[in-house]
């Protein structure tokens, strides 16, 4: 019982320190508007992506999976990644849209798999790639954050199924 309690403590107290709650409002009122979010801070020109805003996003301690094919995946804090020349550099026309989404969600906690797919406009279907991210979300304080983000590209042993694209 004492581990239980604690545990519960622990999560509560780690939701609870979270990011500063300066994300705009239409970005974490509903998981349409995370996604959107998400995706629209992603996305952009050559220059710099807008690492705050992507940052709003997340809960403190917020984590960010990527999985190269042929490489090790790797696995770091959100804000440490988020602040890297690696995210936040575009050299070329990078747009990533979603192009579907599947969401089983129970009271405050949902798990999202979104199909997305990459161009150089987000009105472009005509995509250089296309992959999967599979979020896993919780709402706290009248907001949905992002615990924790995994994707994988499409390659050619690694085709889309259709059921992630409808």
């Amino acid at each position: 019982m004492k581990k239980l309690s604690w545990l519960i403590l622990m999560l509560v107290t780690s939701v609870s320190s979270g990011q500063d709650g300066t994300a705009d409002a239409d970005d974490v009122a509903t998981i349409d508007g995370l996604m959107k979010a998400y995706y629209e801070s992603v996305s952009g020109h050559p220059g710099k992506r807008d690492g705050e805003r992507m940052q709003s996003l997340f809960i403190e301690g917020g984590k960010i999976s990527i999985n190269l094919t042929g490489a090790e995946p790797t696995h770091e804090l959100a804000e440490d990644y988020l602040r890297t020349e690696n995210f936040l550099t575009i050299s070329t026309d990078f747009f990533e849209r979603e192009i579907s989404r599947d969401t089983q969600a129970f009271g405050y906690m949902a798990n999202v798999i979104s199909t997305y797919g990459i161009s150089d406009a987000m009105e472009n279907t005509n995509y250089t790639a296309r992959g999967v991210t599979v979020f896993q979300l919780v709402k706290h304080s009248g907001r949905w954050w992002i615990l924790s983000t995994m994707w994988q590209r499409e390659g050619p042993e690694l085709p889309l199924p259709a059921r992630l694209l409808d």
